[in-house]
């Protein structure tokens, strides 16, 4: 006899813990959680370089049903954040399975369930399947002339060598992003020269960051609802800050503050307007760092704004035909957020892809739900990203909608939940619709947009707005099908006459082209 998981939840990072954590505290739910690599930690278990570190406080950047951490530092390194999820998953003993990468999950269709095929060949059977993929696995890789030739070693920050050295070396670093910003610090203080290759100056912010003392960490161990009082005024703290990214007018004042930031931070006027951004605040990720410009004056590093030319085996050309000798070349390009996930294959009905699916744009309901893929639900999905507060938050409200839906299948004795396409619609043009008029949308290329200039990675309001969005499941927005033609649409009801035919399950996709797609 088959055996028949209630749910099976791809990924094992912050947003597959979150879910699993939702079931496993409702009780009653045979759930699996299916982790490609050897250990748990998705992202922050992927991104090691140097410097590596988050820019929410962690007290924040943690889920509330294990928000008991006794974080060092206000923003807590890679490191700390990876262990901390090594010991969440330990809750879940037997239900994670480590070595168990997803090929392919396609929809039976027949059946209503999820088949779900594991790289060693392995079937899985599940009534809902959730995917924690997370949005940076994916890196963004140029493909400048030359860069075969190339006499040195080369890598992008996410595949980081853990033996690598960079003492006494000419080490090149091109991009100025998040991940960079992390990098060149560290970098800095060990290479015997470092060139930093800036297409954009990014905004950069004082991040603040310090190590909490001694009598505060026993403090919030020992005073009963002072860690919960102090988490709930970092969100709120950040939640005001929302409002600047949801008018443009409020941001413009924000950068004048920051500008004259970078003025006291960086004292050669040369550099300074280097390194003065021309873009608005926040249409791009606004980065943290206390240490990223002090990095940049010290005599062993130059900047250079040249934009590129080509990669000769003993460095970089830029397009003033100068030649920048390097030994090492780091890659901090970033990901590829907008384009659509193909590892692992999802088929929903009739065959189709997530992939196919998303060809015009990328489009969920409350970041979770797709037309025409039952009994599927996303976590991290299109829209439902943050550029203010923490996206833990985000993925605990998702993870709470998917256990209302999955319990009001289980009350109606429901064989599936399909998407109706009207709302699939209605979404996208929502989504739409407020992003036109944030900073996202404000003129400036960032991964926030597709290749339309589409935001499809930030929730375009408040996290509190979401949250309170995600409290109920809102059954007028699908179609629930019976768990057999005999069964009653609603409990009570009954049935008279012949049987009808045994149901097909409602596969409908969106009918209209979406919003903003070309």
């Amino acid at each position: 006899m088959t055996n028949i998981w209630d749910a099976i939840i791809v990924g094992s990072g912050f947003s597959g813990l979150a879910m699993a954590g939702r079931l496993q505290r409702a009780g009653g739910w045979r759930f699996l959680i299916l982790e490609q690599d050897e250990a748990v930690g998705g992202t922050w278990r992927d991104n090691r370089y140097p410097g590596c570190a988050c820019d929410v406080p962690s007290h924040l950047y943690s889920l509330s049903f294990a928000a008991d951490h006794d974080w060092g530092r206000r923003y807590a390194g890679h490191q700390d954040i990876r262990l901390y999820l090594e010991n969440v998953a330990r809750r879940f003993g037997a239900q994670l399975r480590c070595n168990a990468a997803v090929t392919q999950a396609e929809f039976d269709e027949a059946q209503g369930l999820w088949l779900v095929t594991l790289a060693d060949g392995s079937l899985l059977h599940t009534r809902f399947l959730v995917a924690g993929l997370g949005p940076l696995n994916r890196p963004a890789l140029p493909d400048f002339p030359g860069l075969s030739q190339f006499a040195g070693q080369t890598f992008h920050s996410m595949h980081w060598p853990q033996d690598f050295s960079c003492e006494g070396r000419r080490v090149a670093v091109v991009g100025t992003g998040a991940s960079a910003i992390q990098i060149v610090p560290a970098l800095a203080r060990q290479s015997a020269q470092l060139t930093v290759f800036q297409r954009t100056a990014p905004w950069v912010v004082s991040k603040g960051d310090r190590p909490y003392s001694r009598f505060v960490r026993a403090c919030l161990r020992r005073v009963p609802g002072l860690r919960f009082l102090y988490r709930a005024w970092l969100y709120a703290s950040r939640e005001i800050v929302g409002l600047a990214f949801l008018h443009p007018a409020l941001m413009r004042l924000a950068s004048r503050r920051v500008r004259r930031e970078l003025g006291r931070h960086v004292s050669d006027p040369v550099l300074r307007e280097q390194l003065t951004p021309h873009h608005p605040l926040g249409c791009k990720r606004i980065l943290l760092s206390d240490d990223y410009y002090p990095a940049l004056q010290q005599a062993n590093v130059t900047l250079v704004t040249e934009p590129i030319a080509r990669i000769t085996p003993g460095g970089i050309v830029t397009a003033d035909g100068r030649e920048h000798a390097a030994e090492v070349l780091v890659f901090a390009t970033g990901f590829r957020h907008a384009e659509v996930p193909h590892d692992p294959v999802i088929r929903g009905c009739g065959g189709k892809t997530l992939e196919q699916a998303w060809r015009e744009r990328r489009v969920a309901y409350l970041g979770c739900a797709v037309a025409g893929f039952p009994n599927f639900f996303l976590l991290g999905g299109p829209n439902s990203g943050l550029g203010h507060n923490s996206v833990v938050f985000m993925l605990e409200a998702q993870a709470h909608w998917v256990l209302q839906a999955l319990r009001t299948a289980r009350r109606r004795q429901a064989r599936t939940i399909a998407l109706r396409p009207g709302s699939y619609q209605k979404t996208g043009r929502e989504m739409a619709r407020r992003s036109r008029t944030t900073v996202w949308e404000s003129g400036c290329r960032s991964w926030y947009l597709d290749e339309g200039g589409n935001n499809t990675a930030i929730w375009p309001g408040l996290s509190a707005e979401f949250w309170l969005r995600t409290r109920r499941f809102n059954a007028r927005d699908f179609i629930l099908e019976n768990h057999d033609s005999t069964a009653p649409a609603h409990p009570g009801s009954q049935r008279s006459g012949p049987a009808p035919e045994p149901a097909r399950t409602h596969c409908g996709s969106p009918a209209a082209r979406l919003p903003g797609a070309h």
